[in-house]
């Protein structure tokens, strides 16, 4: 999986262009190759590459034509099992060409102030009832990075000076990590571990927060993996289990039954960089990035729109975004 972000400079050759410029390349690192962790970020660098390729262009057909490519590009590589980051894109686009080459800048710039307002509003009441709703725990694991996960903790342990933060560290994307660098900052106390401590380091524990990659209308998701065993060994310590997203990340093509295995990835990098061993090359390291924790072992979702019971994400999305014809 890295490096991917070099696959679009063959793309870009292949249609007639010249390679992407630094900051492009920058941000599909950031995306695509996962330099910044968390599907919400990542939508809001797609959100800012876009506005780059048309301001550095001043609007004109091939800057429309490179920001199409690199949506493109993302969504069948970082968005294959998120859509919530190739759709936004998509809509982001949505008309412009029917918009003057010298004002598509302006129209981006509009649209993105109008997504940042409306996505700061959806993150501050699904923190608020999340905090409200986890008010009894007495300690959490966070489990692999996730901003929403993050602000949730934060907010929480504002409200419990006392909570216990347990963040197991996988050795998938080093997740754990990226939680110490907000966790700290903010003056909690962290009890940091190896994930093959997990089983042990749950007893201390009331509640375990995922982050949701891409939601299902059957209420089951998508995050990264040892997500699944987690979820599995919860019970056994009395641990609740919760997703934690905003609802945009339902996949509304689940409701037709679009439910394709994750992708499988490369851990080359994370497992036998550094290893001195002859007939590396024998050594097969592919495994799912992401893994689907069932709606069986999730206790909620919680959203913006409070805690949702995994049963009743189906009905929940088919409201909110008009789905029809999705009876059971």
């Amino acid at each position: 999986m890295p490096e991917r972000r070099f696959d679009h400079v063959a793309e870009l050759e292949a249609a007639g262009l010249s390679g992407p410029d630094e900051a492009t390349l920058h941000y599909l690192w950031q995306i695509v190759d996962e330099g910044v962790l968390g599907a919400s970020r990542h939508v809001a660098l797609g959100n800012q590459l876009i506005l780059h390729l048309i301001e550095a262009t001043s609007g004109s057909a091939e800057g429309l034509k490179r920001a199409r490519m690199a949506a493109d590009f993302i969504a069948r590589t970082r968005g294959h099992d998120t859509p919530v980051i190739g759709n936004s894109l998509k809509l982001l686009l949505a008309g412009l060409d029917d918009i003057a080459p010298g004002e598509q800048a302006q129209a981006l710039r509009d649209r993105l102030h109008e997504w940042d307002i409306a996505a700061a509003e959806r993150k501050e009441r699904l923190v608020a009832r999340a905090v409200r709703h986890l008010g009894a725990v007495r300690g959490v694991m966070a489990f692999d990075y996730s901003s929403t996960v993050s602000a949730i903790v934060i907010g929480l342990a504002k409200a419990k000076p006392n909570l216990a933060i347990v963040v197991p560290e996988s050795r998938a994307i080093a997740g754990g990590a990226r939680y110490l660098e907000e966790f700290l900052p903010a003056g909690l106390k962290v009890r940091f571990v190896p994930d093959a401590a997990i089983d042990q380091a749950l007893e201390a524990c009331d509640a375990a927060l995922f982050g949701v990659e891409t939601l299902r209308a059957d209420g089951s998701f998508l995050n990264t993996i040892g997500s699944r065993m987690i979820a599995r060994l919860a019970p056994l310590s009395g641990v609740e289990i919760f997703g934690c997203t905003d609802l945009l990340k339902l996949d509304l093509r689940s409701y037709e039954g679009h439910r394709p295995p994750p992708a499988v990835r490369s851990y080359d990098t994370v497992l036998l960089e550094g290893l001195s061993i002859e007939n590396l090359r024998n050594v097969d390291t592919r495994a799912p990035e992401l893994e689907v924790v069932p709606a069986a072992l999730t206790t909620a979702i919680l959203t913006e729109y409070g805690p949702v019971p995994p049963s009743a994400i189906w009905d929940l999305g088919r409201k909110a975004f008009g789905v029809e014809g999705a009876g059971r």
